[in-house]
């Protein structure tokens, strides 16, 4: 069953996390603990000394809470780290991808923390909790326009595809956004890749009606 963009804007408090979403070392017995309890896959190590109620990453208000406790303040979750929120999947994400106009040379939670200086409207942004979010559209455009070097295109492809198919919204939501950044520099790369999968989605449906 897909999950509606609607949807994210109902968050009830029972599904709020009663357990505190990052655990340190400091919060246990000892390093033991957390290295036991990873083991058990009751929680998701981030490095030797932090990690994450597992059960928390499995619904979206949870995983917006772990990435809240980990994000720099005043920043906005982006690319694969939003992602992770929208969809969730069995790994964190290997950088802690932000927008903000500032720059962070120490890590988090043994992650490097990326950060994009790219233009945000207000309507593309969300808050998730305490987390500031793009919007699952949003996402979408910021993994295409990705430096090439920024992971596997067919694995960005497929993490595109799911938030269309999970936030229902089309390739046209995405060229309207692309064409508000028109001058980015991987815009038109992006233009293409969502130009193409309107044409896909044009040709199912064409071949439907004609069946």
């Amino acid at each position: 069953m897909s999950i509606s963009h609607r949807s994210t804007m109902n968050t009830t408090d029972r599904s709020r996390p009663v357990v505190p979403p990052l655990l340190h070392t400091d919060d246990l017995p000892g390093p033991l603990s957390l290295n036991r309890l990873s083991e058990f896959g009751t929680v998701s190590k981030l490095d030797e000394f932090s990690g994450y109620w597992s059960e928390h990453a499995t619904t979206l208000y949870g995983r917006a809470s772990i990435v809240a406790a980990i994000a720099p303040f005043g920043t906005v979750a982006c690319t694969q780290t939003a992602a992770w929120v929208w969809l969730g999947g069995p790994h964190f994400p290997a950088t802690i991808d932000v927008i903000s106009t500032s720059h962070f040379r120490s890590s988090s939670a043994g992650r490097r923390i990326r950060v994009f200086k790219r233009l945000t409207l207000p309507e593309q942004i969300m808050k998730l909790g305490t987390l500031a979010i793009t919007t699952p559209a949003r996402t979408a455009c910021d993994l295409v326009m990705t430096p090439d070097n920024g992971g596997d295109p067919s694995a960005i492809n497929n993490l595109v595809c799911q938030l269309m198919s999970a936030y229902e919204f089309r390739p046209n939501d995405c060229l309207q956004i692309i064409k508000e950044h028109r001058h980015h520099k991987y815009a038109a790369k992006a233009k293409d890749f969502f130009n193409a999968v309107q044409r896909e989605i044009n040709e199912v449906t064409w071949s439907s009606g004609d069946a």
